[in-house]
């Protein structure tokens, strides 16, 4: 009995963190994303381990050409590990056909870059700049 109680105050504790945690990088990067001109679900809808390469391989020199369209640059990053927080766009000005996507990455619980994207395979991706999205 004392096992399972153990067990399930762990559960509950490690629950409640995962919620109560991820308010205040949910409303600070919404904040972040809203700077650029977009409206997203309040909550993100995948989180995911990031590590920025030291040194950047060519994935990530392209993907720093979008950061650095944006007024952003993960060059400062290299080498550190971050979140990835994803969340639905709720204002795309063109329908697309699918949900679009607005990524951003945290560094030390801090907005530094990010994108907006779609997952299919013929989706796109492009800078956090509102105006990339009527090109």
């Amino acid at each position: 009995m004392m096992y399972f109680a153990a067990v399930l105050i762990i559960t509950v504790t490690a629950f409640a963190f995962a919620v109560f945690a991820s308010d205040g990088a949910d409303a600070e990067n919404t904040e972040f994303l809203r700077g650029y001109g977009w409206e997203v679900s309040e909550k993100a809808v995948e989180k995911a381990e990031v590590i920025i390469p030291d040194p950047f391989d060519l994935v990530y020199e392209s993907y720093n050409k979008i950061q650095l369209e944006a007024g952003l640059d993960l060059r400062p990053y290299m080498g550190m590990r971050g979140m990835r927080y994803t969340y639905i766009v709720e204002n795309y000005p063109k329908d697309v056909g699918e949900d679009v996507r607005a990524n951003v990455i945290c560094i030390n619980d801090e907005p530094v870059g990010g994108d907006i994207m779609t997952v299919s395979i013929n989706g796109f991706m492009h800078s956090l700049n509102f105006e990339d999205a009527s090109e």
